[in-house]
């Protein structure tokens, strides 16, 4: 009975805890190890309100199609037991007897009422009910309240009817009659059955049971339709009121009791939040009740959990009666009260239940302390108890969180506390985020512009160097010549202008095989970081020079400047004023993009006022 017939499909779970606030006792569990719930067995009472609560078809309820298949095949003798709610379920159908026909074109050899199983159910239940005894009982009929009774009510399993099932009562009849290796499978709405299906080993003992759900799907499998099949009974035994059994009173009446309010000795409830609360009060306050407690985990078998999705309750309730009256006006009292007598006394119809306590260790008051806190709850909002949880009270939950079935995640107003903290974050991350991005972007634009605006200064200085009348050359830090005019070209001599022959410009060349070893040094000298001008007069091929080499960019490139001593040509006044005009160019360039250009644009207009300089001293 602790097997699980209840599983998550992860794919379509989207941990919404709709099915943790749905199970009545709270034998799905959420911890922080797994993003998924997952089903606790030994807790579960297979009622199914987890897969009604689910939304996304990610809880599956245990298949047994195959099993029932394999049992046809195995070559023993099968039948097939319904219950009496395939009135309401199976509408659609409108001659019971082709239904009788449809479940036999599957396969079975015998096809019966679970009704019968009621009234020898029923008729025990009247023997207990008609004691005088004094002591009160719970029937013990519905498979999921048998269970919720052992796990989580042990106090008042004594208070069970001691009698199986409907389905196990009719399953003890039919190995009476048709032999003890006959293997049964109960047609049934409920998915506790499933869950409850090794309660028994003797004659009363289940082999599978399947949901209405599924014969649906085993009909449409093997194309068995209405229209292709003819009429067909149940074999024996039949029912008489035991039909009734789906509909909460209609048992009461099936004990041929009194359902009169003053007269009558039930109390029945029905639905999980009624049958819960019935069997707590029943359990507290025993002695102010002299009423036995009919429950019904659901609100009847006829919306039990096994049925189509969205049935409608009182339309199945209606045609369950109409069933019944067509059942009984046909039905044989004579045979069904030697029926009676003749099954009512197996020992197998008698049953005792077993006290399987689920309740969990009582957290102590530290670790409560502890779950408030991981709540948000250590000073106050304690008693919001706004259910969203599913454990009706915030203590409920720390509990729960204390006992590790929960986690405070599961608790709206803690997760929209953190949401909103959360959001709050994010908001201020995007807001620097995007000044960041606009920060990022305006940068671009002005390196961008400085890159034009270098380019246009690069170009202006190459244009510059190319109209000097003296020699000009431009040196990078890898002490190789970036760009040279062609007097310069001219004063180095016949090996340069070979080498500019080649290469235009000099561009690549190494300044220190061009030029003496103390120029070279010179250029060294100043890449290494150290301003100012260092002016040298040297004898070069066969003349005598002036050179002036400066930092243009510091450790980045220098400029050397060379002039014939004995060259007295005036310098045009046109070079000033050109010189003169990038400077000021240049000033305003610095002015927009200061923080971008930056040592770089000033030790560019150093360079052009030395260049000035240099060319008036001339």
């Amino acid at each position: 009975m602790n097997s699980s017939v209840i599983t998550f499909n992860e794919k379509n779970c989207t941990s919404c805890y709709s099915c943790v606030r749905n199970c009545p006792v709270k034998a799905i569990k959420v911890t922080k190890d797994s993003v998924y719930p997952q089903v606790i067995a030994e807790r579960c009472i297979g009622c199914g309100s987890c897969v009604e609560a689910c939304s996304f078809n990610a809880i599956i309820v245990a298949d047994t199609i195959q099993v029932v298949k394999d049992l046809i095949k195995s070559g023993d003798k099968v039948a097939a037991i319904c219950d009496p709610s395939i009135a309401g379920e199976f509408e659609d159908i409108t001659d019971y007897r082709k239904f009788v026909k449809m479940i036999r074109k599957i396969g079975f050899e015998y096809v019966t009422e679970v009704a019968f199983g009621v009234d020898l159910v029923a008729n025990r239940q009247a023997i207990i009910t008609n004691d005088k005894s004094g002591k009160y009982y719970i029937t013990s009929h519905c498979p999921v309240m048998n269970m919720y009774i052992e796990k989580y009510a042990p106090e008042v399993v004594d208070n069970l009817t001691r009698t199986v099932s409907p389905a196990s009562a009719t399953a003890v009849a039919l190995r009476n009659i048709y032999g003890n290796d006959l293997k049964i499978v109960n047609i049934s709405p409920c998915i506790g059955a499933k869950k409850d299906i090794d309660r028994h080993q003797n004659s009363a003992k289940i082999d599978a049971v399947l949901s209405f759900r599924e014969l649906r799907k085993m009909f449409k499998e093997m194309n068995i339709r209405e229209e292709t099949v003819e009429f067909s009974d149940f074999d024996p035994p039949l029912g008489y009121k035991g039909a009734l059994y789906p509909i909460p009173e209609g048992f009461v009446e099936a004990c041929e009791l009194s359902t009169s309010l003053i007269d009558g000795c039930f109390i029945t409830a029905q639905g999980a939040v009624d049958a819960i609360d019935a069997v707590n009060q029943f359990s507290e306050h025993g002695n102010k009740f002299n009423k036995h407690f009919n429950l019904y985990f659901c609100e009847g078998c006829i919306v039990g959990p096994g049925s189509s999705p969205k049935g409608k309750k009182f339309i199945r309730h209606n045609l369950v009666r109409e069933y019944v009256k067509k059942r009984v006006s046909n039905c044989d009292k004579k045979v069904w009260d030697a029926n009676i007598l003749k099954f009512s006394n197996i020992p197998s119809i008698k049953c005792n239940y077993k006290i399987d306590d689920q309740h969990l260790p009582t957290p102590t008051d530290d670790e409560m302390e502890l779950a408030y806190e991981k709540l948000g709850k250590a000073t106050s909002g304690r008693f919001t108890d706004c259910h969203s949880c599913g454990y009706g009270t915030c203590k409920g939950l720390a509990e729960a969180i204390a006992q590790g079935i929960a986690t405070e995640d599961m608790c709206l107003t803690h997760t929209q506390s953190g949401n909103r903290i959360f959001h709050d974050q994010l908001q201020s991350t995007t807001k620097e985020l995007i000044s960041t991005q606009e920060e990022v972007s305006h940068l671009k634009d002005n390196l961008n512009l400085q890159q034009v605006r270098n380019a246009e200064v690069s170009k202006a200085m190459s244009l510059m160097v190319h109209s000097l009348k003296i020699g000009a050359a431009i040196i990078d830090d890898k002490m190789k010549i970036a760009d040279s005019n062609a007097s310069f070209v001219e004063i180095l001599g016949d090996d340069a202008k070979e080498i500019d022959e080649v290469i235009p410009g000099l561009v690549g060349a190494s300044i220190s095989s061009l030029v003496p070893k103390n120029i070279s040094k010179q250029i060294e000298f100043l890449l290494k970081g150290e301003e100012g001008i260092v002016t040298k007069d040297i004898e070069f091929s066969g003349r005598l020079v002036s050179a002036s080499i400066f930092s243009l960019i510091p450790k980045k490139s220098v400029c050397i400047l060379i002039r014939n001593l004995y060259d007295q040509e005036e310098k045009p006044q046109e070079i000033i004023n050109r010189v003169t005009e990038v400077i000021q160019q240049n000033l305003r360039q610095v002015q927009e993009i200061g923080f971008i250009l930056g040592e770089g644009a000033s030790n560019t207009e150093k360079m052009l006022n030395t260049i000035i300089k240099l060319t008036k001293n001339q």
